[in-house]
């Protein structure tokens, strides 16, 4: 009996513990939807605030969006509005606290979705405002996020946030890693530049060397030039002499030389007309011949071009004999032919008609002597 009363009592204690699990979280619901709904509410709210002043100072816009619709008690409002502004304005008051635009804001609140008769208000925002209402949009999601998430969903956000900081701190050792390989590697850059840097001292020097050395190379060889020059010079001088001296005797030569060439000239010149003159007799004679040769070549031309006349008019003639010529030989052929084929075909049923008379004669032979074997039996 005291067992079995533990374990009722231990029953209605789990029951409850559900039903207490139960009405927190019908609780819980309830007050998540509340929260969101106040939350969208106020969203809504920012809507309409954020474009209640265009609508002020364009009345004939509301008038005309909201005449005929639930909304029309905003009407009434903003004129009385309005014409207590003008007055105030006119007659210089100071400005006191409006009750009347305390309630076209409370009107307009309570009634938050007349916005949705503005689409072309809500495009036509400013940037800040549009900044503004995306960022209470982006609170409203993320507390619909945080809100609704469940102890499920949390630990495994949990496990993914863990992951993500494993990770990040792998990524941190291996960034700390790197680093330790960069300054390494700077510092065996920076010994590869001392290093690098002395061996082009060294190479600077060496090449210091090699100038002067070379340097003094030019300085002999230019003292040799100039003294091959001053010998080259003397020796130009020289041949200047020598040259002058032949050059007198070539002058006395060429002078001698034009004399007799001037005498041989005037003999040329008489053998040249002497020459002329008879080339012009040649000349006469040939055109005389080119003429008479002319006439003949005429001549001839014609009587070639008569001949080939009369060899056109044989062509023709002999084309047609010889189109006859080949008709009748075809014809021949053809006739030969037929008759080489009918001896051909006449010697083929010929043999092949022998071929069945022994054929014939064998068979019956054969059966006379079967008959014959009958008869002895």
């Amino acid at each position: 009996m005291p067992n079995t009363n533990k374990e009722a009592d231990h029953a209605t204690q789990r029951e409850a513990i559900q039903m207490a699990q139960l009405d927190f979280s019908s609780l819980r619901s309830t007050i998540i939807e509340n929260v969101l709904r106040a939350m969208n509410d106020a969203y809504e709210r920012v809507k309409i605030s954020l474009i209640l002043p265009k609508l002020i100072e364009d009345r004939r816009l509301l008038a005309k969006a909201v005449t005929g619709t639930q909304f029309e008690g905003a009407i009434p409002l903003i004129n009385a509005f309005v014409r207590r502004r003008d007055i105030i304005l006119k007659e210089h008051r100071s400005p006191l606290m409006d009750h009347g635009m305390i309630k076209i804001i409370d009107y307009f609140q309570r009634h938050q979705t007349i916005y949705t008769l503005f689409p072309g208000l809500m495009n036509s925002m400013s940037d800040n405002e549009r900044k503004l209402l995306f960022a209470f949009q982006k609170l409203i999601d993320m507390a619909t996020a945080h809100l609704k998430r469940d102890a499920k969903t949390q630990i495994q956000q949990e496990r993914y946030l863990q992951g993500v900081y494993t990770e990040k701190e792998k990524l941190k050792e291996n960034i700390k890693q790197i680093e330790e390989k960069i300054a390494a590697h700077r510092i065996e850059q920076r010994w590869k530049a001392v290093a690098k840097a002395s061996h082009m001292a060294k190479i600077a020097e060496e090449l210091r060397v090699k100038k002067e050395l070379h340097e003094e190379k030019i300085e002999r060889e230019t003292e040799l030039y100039r003294r091959a020059v001053l010998a080259n010079v003397k020796n130009s001088l020289d041949k200047q002499f020598e040259l002058a001296e032949e050059l007198e005797k070539v002058r006395f030569e060429s002078e001698k030389l034009d004399r007799d060439h001037k005498k041989m000239e005037k003999e040329g010149r008489d053998e040249k007309n002497k020459l002329q003159i008879q080339l012009q007799g040649i000349i006469r004679k040939y055109d005389t011949v080119i003429g008479e040769k002319l006439v003949e070549n005429l001549e001839l031309t014609d009587l070639m071009n008569e001949a080939k006349q009369k060899l056109n008019e044989y062509m023709v003639t002999y084309r047609k004999e010889q189109a006859i010529y080949k008709e009748i030989v075809v014809k021949r052929e053809k006739e030969e032919e037929r008759k080489k084929q009918q001896a051909i075909l006449h010697y083929m049923m010929h043999r092949a008609a022998c071929k069945i008379q022994r054929y014939w004669r064998a068979w019956r032979k054969h059966l006379q002597k079967k008959k014959k074997r009958g008869t002895r039996k």
